[in-house]
């Protein structure tokens, strides 16, 4: 998970490079390294879509816009929702911050695998046409000037504190609360159930020591989560559409 992470990081920094960000390299890093992969409770509603949200570095969200944005494309995120921080970007006045994979319709990952064939050196896409529908959102944090040279994570936690709550006693409290009753009970037990989402699990058992894209035997596309040590040799949890379709443990 660690490498996972890190890797993301150093590819961030690498794609960011090209801009004129004015926050340094060490506290892009820095950053990078520790707000990525973060969850925290939304404090506001949150629209799908490409362009997100703005907050500007005095803590003011225009409100009107935000209903605007959810008018046409549809609310991502409900307040109290936990959600993860899954991209940054740095530009030279502004941060972008992606929520659960953001708020726009994305082609899987393996729409971008190309194969070698033969030894003619040519290469052919490996190409299924399936979109990973999005389910997240975009907060862009908005500088009057740059960047700030040396920002912190903790400031930069500050600067978001008024779209999401980071005090993990809080959003912990709010996100249990908001489950239905048979739900808590399992988040407190550390278990999953069927029909969880993804970030119930990962409330209920934390993060999934490995993942995997496959298909049922229906064919329908789904993702497998396997958690290990947890009092059996391993846990694997089924997800179709983002929901909990089915559990085993070996």
């Amino acid at each position: 998970m660690f490498n996972r992470i890190l890797g993301t990081a150093i590819l961030v920094i690498c794609v960011s490079a090209s801009g004129a960000a004015q926050a340094s390299k060490d506290a892009r890093f820095k950053i990078l390294g520790t707000v990525i992969a973060e969850q925290a409770a939304a404090r506001v509603p949150m629209p799908f879509g490409a362009d997100g949200f703005e907050i500007t570095d005095q803590g003011e969200i225009d409100q009107q816009k935000v209903q605007q944005a959810i008018k046409k494309n549809g609310q991502s995120v409900e307040p109290g929702r936990i959600v993860t921080i899954t991209a940054i970007d740095f530009a030279d006045n502004k941060i972008e911050i992606e929520l659960d994979g953001g708020g726009k319709n994305k082609k899987a990952w393996y729409d971008r695998i190309e194969v070698g064939m033969g030894g003619s050196g040519r290469t052919t896409p490996v190409t299924r046409d399936e979109t990973v529908k999005a389910k997240g959102s975009k907060i862009v944090l908005r500088f009057s000037k740059k960047v700030p040279e040396n920002i912190t994570p903790a400031l930069l936690h500050e600067l978001l504190s008024p779209a999401l709550d980071f005090e993990k006693h809080n959003f912990l409290k709010t996100g249990i609360d908001s489950l239905p009753p048979e739900y808590q009970e399992a988040v407190k037990v550390k278990e999953a159930r069927i029909g969880m989402d993804k970030s119930t699990v990962i409330m209920a058992m934390g993060r999934a020591d490995k993942r995997a894209r496959d298909k049922s035997e229906a064919g329908t596309p789904q993702e497998t989560w396997i958690y290990y040590g947890r009092g059996k040799k391993a846990t694997f949890i089924w997800f179709q559409d983002d929901v909990v379709v089915k559990i085993e443990a070996f």
